[in-house]
């Protein structure tokens, strides 16, 4: 799932401009621990949307922040009603979507209630309202990383403001490796950032499981092929078919 528009700060009243000063000197104090011992805590403030209602009638849908899955999906940011909680709302409609693109949904839902980690964005909440699938996760108040460079760094980020963000994908994907899984789309749209400074890494539909029949394979013989703008983005170790 990606943010690719970050409309969403005027709305936030958050100030992305001092992103790098906000964080220059917490990135070397996560660089220098030690990752056997460092915990990050989980879900935060406005990061917890669990105690939410699932019913469409309680959210008011306000600006759109982009598409996802494929262009499938409309992401959009919405108002909780009964809390004044913010928070972004992906819609698909079922009924446009082919047999496998329904597995891919179903598996990413499923992923969701499995995978726990700080850094890796998963639905929080998700129900349907007639054909439309909801797929609530907390407003990530910055964007992504792709919309900031766009917007905010034309000439580039600096190396703390990059070390931080790293630091946090490569924490989710250590996770996801150890669950025995893949990611087959880590790119900056789907590095977000929420209004607290915590880095998500988000598109569970693109993840592939290592597993099969109780075993982790050494290689994997499968290609995303129902989304070719992901190839671009896969490991070396995919694209070569080579031991991993």
């Amino acid at each position: 799932m990606s943010f690719l528009d970050c409309s969403c700060i005027s709305h936030a009243q958050v100030q992305p401009v001092d992103i790098e000063e906000r964080y220059e000197d917490t990135s070397h104090q996560f660089l220098s621990c030690d990752g056997s011992e460092y915990t990050l805590q989980g879900p935060a403030g406005g990061d917890d949307i669990t105690g939410l209602s699932p019913d469409p009638a309680h959210y008011q849908l306000l600006s759109k922040l982009g598409k996802g899955f494929n262009n499938l999906s409309q992401v959009s940011m919405a108002w909780h009603i009964p809390t004044g909680q913010l928070v972004a709302v992906k819609q698909t409609n079922l009924d446009e979507c082919t047999e496998e693109e329904l597995l891919q949904l179903m598996n990413e839902v499923l992923l969701s209630r499995l995978f726990r980690h700080p850094n890796l964005l998963t639905s929080r909440l998700v129900f349907c309202s007639s054909c439309q699938l909801w797929v609530l996760t907390p407003l990530m108040a910055y964007g992504s990383a792709d919309a900031l460079l766009r917007t905010y760094f034309p000439d580039g980020m600096s190396e703390s403001l990059i070390a931080y963000l790293l630091y946090g994908v490569l924490k989710a994907l250590e996770y996801l490796h150890r669950m025995g899984y893949v990611h087959r789309g880590v790119k900056a749209s789907h590095i977000l950032l929420s209004e607290e400074g915590r880095v998500y890494l988000s598109g569970l539909h693109s993840i592939y499981s290592m597993m099969r029949d109780g075993k982790r394979m050494r290689a994997v013989f499968d290609m995303p092929h129902h989304s070719p703008a992901l190839l671009p983005w896969l490991s070396p170790e995919l694209l070569r078919q080579v031991r991993i």
